[in-house]
């Protein structure tokens, strides 16, 4: 065997080596490319289990982030990344707290600690008011640190599922405009300026409602959806770490979904007339994930049908909640990831819980 040949296979085998791993290397920059987003409610709070995180659990969750690499970036941050095109940092994670509970303020001391950036939506009408809700004293002493943002959980809290099913349309818009103004007044009050983004209160939202708010300027709209978020479009979902999902597991396991690119689901996202439905997702690049299954509210899970780029419910699921989550869950053929995709649908028929 002479030694010219012995190179030239030394050096197929070199360059094959270097083309393999550089496209396993693009395949997993492709994947971790989103935000893991995180959203809290109340804080060491007993009287209310179903909406707390025990304290010890929070400060766990939070030395898990900076322990492992995790970057906490702030909702603008991550709104600027998107909105310029680049690419969402790998192993992003965003920390969001609703309403605005007094006990936030415990959280806004242990967040210090680690130097955590994150974002409160506050319920505007209760802000100085009512006294299990923050204090305008600690929310300038928030406000100062640099850490946190405040945004708009709109004013009084409404169950916009709940007025959707009730209301007609035209009487529908007259809430969300109510609401939209009395928050925004209050908001500006308080901030001197005008909130950039919403949260729903409930994590409840119809098209309607969705349309609404981007027509009035609103840049990002965050939901309680299960799932990361890619960077495509205006609906960010959330996961709720509250009650029996608040705890350390859950926490972690949460980290490592990747969010599952829909293009078209079926039916649409809000409210539909009919108690039975067909649940249908229309999957990006469908060839990369097996074992996909799906869900629905009341029912649990079944698995899903694959026909071309859609993967379907394999009979009609029934409605049982006037507000219920539809979903799919696949896993990913290459890195053997859980990736999940959520959204909201109001059944008229349904009965509220």
């Amino acid at each position: 065997m002479s030694t010219q040949s012995s190179l030239k296979r030394w050096l197929r085998r070199t360059v094959l080596t270097l083309l393999t791993s550089l496209c396993l290397l693009q395949t997993a920059s492709a994947l971790d490319n989103y935000a893991t987003i995180f959203v809290f409610h109340r804080f060491g709070d007993k009287r209310y289990p179903s909406t707390s995180v025990s304290l010890d659990d929070f400060r766990r969750e939070l030395s898990y982030l900076k322990e492992n690499g995790y970057q906490v970036i702030s909702l603008e941050q991550l709104y600027k990344t998107i909105s310029s095109g680049k690419e969402i940092p790998k192993k992003s994670v965003v920390i969001t707290i609703d309403d605005g509970y007094r006990t936030t303020y415990k959280a806004f001391k242990i967040l210090k600690e680690f130097k955590f950036p994150f974002t409160v939506f506050l319920y505007m009408e209760t802000i100085d008011r009512y006294p299990d809700f923050l204090t305008l004293k600690q929310i300038r002493e928030m406000e100062e640190s640099g850490l946190v943002d405040f945004e708009n959980h709109l004013y009084s809290h409404p169950s916009l599922a709940k007025l959707r099913a009730e209301l007609p349309r035209e009487s529908y818009l007259k809430v969300l405009k109510r609401e939209a103004e009395l928050s925004e007044k209050r908001f500006k009050e308080i901030f001197g300026r005008k909130p950039k983004f919403l949260a729903f209160p409930y994590g409840e939202y119809d098209k309607i409602s969705v349309s609404f708010f981007k027509e009035r300027g609103y840049k990002l709209l965050l939901t309680q959806d299960r799932g990361s978020y890619s960077g495509k479009g205006i609906l960010v979902p959330r996961f709720a770490v509250v009650g029996n999902q608040s705890g350390f597991k859950n926490f972690v396991r949460n980290l490592q979904i990747e969010p599952l690119v829909v293009e078209e689901h079926k039916p649409d996202i809000g409210l539909i007339k009919t108690d039975l439905v067909e649940i249908a997702f229309k999957v990006e690049k469908p060839e990369e994930y097996k074992s996909c299954w799906i869900y629905l509210t009341g029912n649990g899970w079944v698995r899903g049908i694959r026909e071309k780029s859609w993967i379907r419910s394999p009979f009609k699921l029934k409605l049982k909640k006037l507000r219920s989550r539809a979903g799919i869950r696949c896993i990913n053929r290459e890195m053997g990831k859980r990736a999940e995709f959520f959204y909201l649908i109001i059944g008229k028929g349904a009965k509220a819980p």
